[in-house]
């Protein structure tokens, strides 16, 4: 369960792709580019403990449907991964912005998914702070290496296959829930 765990983390870290192509490394000072990094992986984090927040309030009153939960759970986050891939390969999910501090609100956007996830994480075993490292680190690593890609229609059409890709992994894990 620890793995299925990890790979939901990284998969969901594939949503601050499309933000962080938008930030141009030429023109951005490097505070400012750095602060928008952090932002970018700070809103994952922050949703992420929203959600398992949450999740810990309410989430026992569903504890006997545990594999349903979970299955339809995350089949419905892999349903939004499919139907924003479309999104992001016209350009609709992306953000050009030239100071950091309008990442802010996309930062937090781009979340929705990761917080949803956060109120399923109720039903996993394992640490939270575990949970929270694995995150910031894939989170970071996909910022830091979209960042340096330049913000072209290639780069888009890159994000919305991960994303495809994305959306199946968690088809899969939803399914792996509901039979295992």
């Amino acid at each position: 369960m620890l793995v299925v765990s990890i790979i939901i983390l990284f998969v969901l870290s594939f949503q601050v792709m499309p933000v962080a192509v938008g930030i141009d490394v030429k023109k951005t000072p490097v505070f400012q580019l750095t602060s928008s990094i952090l932002l970018l992986v700070l809103g994952q984090l922050l949703l992420f403990l929203l959600g398992v927040w949450l999740g810990n309030r309410f989430m026992h009153l569903l504890s006997g449907l545990k594999t349903y939960v979970l299955f339809i759970g995350f089949f419905l986050i892999a349903v939004r991964f499919n139907m924003e891939a479309f999104k992001v390969r016209k350009g609709e999910r992306t953000y050009i912005a030239g100071k950091s501090t309008f990442y802010i609100i996309p930062a937090i956007t781009q979340a929705v998914n990761t917080f949803l996830a956060g109120i399923l994480f109720y039903f996993m075993p394992g640490s939270l702070s575990h949970y929270l490292i694995y995150l910031a680190v894939f989170s970071f690593i996909f910022v830091v290496l979209f960042v340096l890609i330049k913000y072209k229609k290639l780069a888009l059409t890159a994000i919305s296959f991960l994303y495809m890709i994305a959306g199946g992994i968690l088809m899969a894990v939803s399914f792996y829930f509901l039979f295992v």
